[in-house]
């Protein structure tokens, strides 16, 4: 006779055990999926994943839990999640990551990673990846596939369309007129074609990912009396309308002076964006916060920061839950925490030549996904995979 322990699962509506599943971590979850057939099933639910990266979004978002994903290293690339504490302890270090070190991280959200490499083709090739399941897609080769003079990508979320987007927008040459666009949608699994702004792009730097809309920096050539000049402003892209929106900067930042550069990062705090303002020779810096999203007028300046000893200033890497900045080191590439009031330097003992880092929430997105037969490993035991 079957114990009552065993027949626990079919003793509540599936409405309790989702709501009690939407709650665990997803190393719990892993476990859940092998209790019982029907489990597995509400787990893997596509209204599942879904409901459950926005339950461990709000928790990110109202509890001391927050997560950062970290890449670093010289030669060999390590992959970790640490939590935002005082010692910033790691959390979990990943060993499953589909790339080797050729790759770039274009972007994170809802627990998936976006990856590119067009090191050894003109082709970009680009990758989804949810390390914390174990589980990766590579996509379809864009349309347009000449090697880019300079190139921009962000990677976000249709809420409307729960679908996952990829932006990318190429200049093929110095002289060309326009910049090229392109739109991949993971739900359809497809790039298509866009018809492109009237800016130009002010850099190579991945897009930042606020609010439903990737940024990035943009200009377009003034001509004053047959003086041309460079008016720079932040473009972004609503993931939803699929539509381009233009964000007036501060008017010090829209003509920079010579040698001066810009670039915009998230700031998470008031779910809005930042502008970091490097001076000449990256001597100083100073932090532009637009503190209510897409109203220019509320611009502004919330620190001025030097340079740590000798070397130039570092480059500012996101803000931590309590206000601290998080930042590689110009000369000795160390990722380092300093608070922009006291400017005290916390250092973690994590170095490497390239260094990524961004807010990170673990998820079950992709869990469902099985695209061209693309599905790697999948095992209802993969989250204790992830050493603890």
């Amino acid at each position: 006779m079957m114990s009552k322990l065993a027949m626990f699962p079919y003793y509540f509506p599936e409405e309790i055990f989702l709501e009690i599943f939407c709650k665990l971590p997803v190393k719990s979850l892993g476990k859940c999926m092998c209790v019982s057939k029907s489990w597995n099933s509400l787990i893997k639910n596509p209204y599942f994943i879904s409901s459950h990266v926005s339950h461990q979004s709000k928790l990110r978002r109202t509890n001391d839990n927050n997560l950062f994903f970290v890449m670093t290293g010289r030669h060999e690339v390590e992959y970790s999640l640490h939590s935002d504490d005082q010692e910033f302890r790691k959390y979990a270090q990943l060993e499953y990551m589909p790339f080797d070190n050729h790759h770039s991280i274009v972007g994170a959200c809802n627990g998936l990673l976006c990856l590119m490499d067009f090191q050894f083709s003109f082709d970009s090739i680009f990758i989804l990846c949810n390390p914390i399941i174990r589980k990766s897609i590579t996509l379809p080769k864009p349309c347009l596939s000449s090697l880019p003079y300079k190139i921009s990508v962000g990677f976000g979320f249709d809420s409307a369309q729960n679908d996952y987007k990829l932006l990318k927008i190429t200049k093929k040459g110095v002289l060309d007129k326009y910049v090229e666009v392109e739109l991949y949608s993971l739900k359809r699994n497809c790039w298509k074609i866009l018809a492109p702004p009237k800016y130009d792009l002010y850099s190579d730097d991945f897009m930042v990912y606020v609010n439903e809309t990737v940024h990035w920096i943009a200009y377009e050539r003034v001509n004053n009396e047959g003086s041309y000049s460079c008016k720079l402003l932040i473009l972004g892209f609503d993931m939803r309308d699929d539509v381009f929106k233009e964000i007036m900067l501060p008017e010090r930042l829209r003509n920079l002076p010579h040698q001066s550069e810009i670039y915009v990062i998230p700031y998470d705090e008031l779910s809005s964006i930042a502008v970091i303002e490097l001076g000449s020779l990256h001597a100083e810096c100073d932090i532009w916060v637009m503190k209510k999203y897409g109203v220019v007028e509320t611009w502004t300046k919330m620190y001025s920061l030097g340079k740590l000893g000798t070397e130039p200033m570092p480059r500012v890497l996101g803000f931590r839950k309590n206000g601290d900045l998080m930042l590689r080191t110009y000369n000795n590439l160390r990722l380092v925490s300093r608070d922009p009031e006291s400017h005290e330097i916390d250092y973690f003992g994590i170095q490497g030549r390239r260094t990524y880092v961004c807010n990170y929430t673990e998820s079950l997105v992709l869990l469902d996904r099985v695209i061209d037969g693309a599905m790697t490993e999948n095992r209802a035991n993969y989250a204790g995979k992830a050493n603890r």
